[in-house]
């Protein structure tokens, strides 16, 4: 038969059904999905490193206040404290809690520095680096406690040892900063329990929109609109917050709890956990990674 140069129509696509399209997932998202998958960690993996990391510095930071009365996981308030202290003339106690937070950054910075601008939701990057470092500095940490006690290391009545703890927790905190879309932090809940409300709202929203769209018996409507809430949640990161805010609080009473028993030395724990991570990263074949 002749050509007639045209082109045999392509199969038509099926249309995103509507529970798609009220939650903004159609062929477009599905694809950018896919594309990401090839370049990130699955959904899993990132969950396994975030929660394990959110139980260590829960320890950690529990181990921080009951030793020292300050917290060494975030800073949101060291500037307060410190501005305080100074305008109390304690300069020494206005001193530590800068150096907290300038720690506290340069941990941060050193996890940007070893993982090359990236973060360790990538498949391409090792985290293994500034996971054995945070390791090292706890250890650190618990050899001189162990050794000097309050004697050494302080700054007039204020022991500087928790600036290893501030500096290990901002390595942490960097190091899983983004996974699929969603800011994590892993040392502190703030940005987390926010994280929780707005996908709360979000799912609530949406299931009063299904509400209003469906039509039939009060019955029905309820069990559609309740549906439409729990697929809001799904497809957002409210699962993984939780697990990460439970495992943190986990964390803060195993910490407590070793505490009573072991004082400082319940850090072991964290430490072995570290390790652990640190090398099955290092066995890990990563594509592409030089890291």
């Amino acid at each position: 038969m002749p050509q007639t140069g045209r082109k045999p129509p392509e199969p038509a696509r099926a249309a995103p059904s509507p529970v798609e399209n009220s939650l903004g997932v159609g062929p477009l998202s599905r694809q950018v999905a896919s594309s990401t998958r090839k370049i990130l960690r699955s959904f899993r993996e990132n969950v396994e490193l975030g929660t394990l990391l959110a139980f260590v510095a829960g320890i950690v930071n529990t181990v921080a206040f009951l030793q020292f009365g300050t917290f060494v996981s975030h800073i949101s308030g060291h500037a307060t404290r410190a501005a305080v202290e100074y305008t109390e003339t304690n300069t020494d106690a206005a001193y530590v809690f800068f150096l907290e937070m300038m720690f506290f950054i340069f941990g941060a910075f050193a996890t940007s520095f070893l993982l090359r601008g990236h973060t360790a939701a990538y498949a391409r990057v090792k985290y293994t680096w500034p996971i054995m470092i945070e390791a090292s500095l706890i250890l650190i940490f618990l050899g001189l406690m162990h050794f000097s006690g309050r004697l050494w290391f302080h700054l007039g009545n204020i022991s500087l040892t928790t600036l290893l703890l501030s500096l290990a927790m901002g390595m942490q905190n960097a190091m899983l900063r983004q996974t699929s879309g969603a800011i994590i932090r892993t040392t502190h809940m703030t940005g987390v329990a926010t994280d929780i409300g707005i996908e709360l709202g979000a799912a609530l929203s949406t299931s009063l929109q299904q509400w209003a769209r469906s039509q039939g018996w009060k019955l029905s409507r309820f069990v559609n609109t309740w549906r439409s809430f729990w697929q809001r949640l799904g497809v957002g990161r409210f699962t993984f917050q939780i697990l990460l805010f439970t495992s943190f609080f986990s964390g803060s009473i195993f910490g407590t709890l070793g505490f009573m028993y072991y004082t400082v030395y319940i850090l072991l724990v964290p430490v072995i956990i570290l390790l652990m991570i640190g090398m099955r990263e290092y066995l890990r074949v990563a594509p592409g990674s030089r890291v």
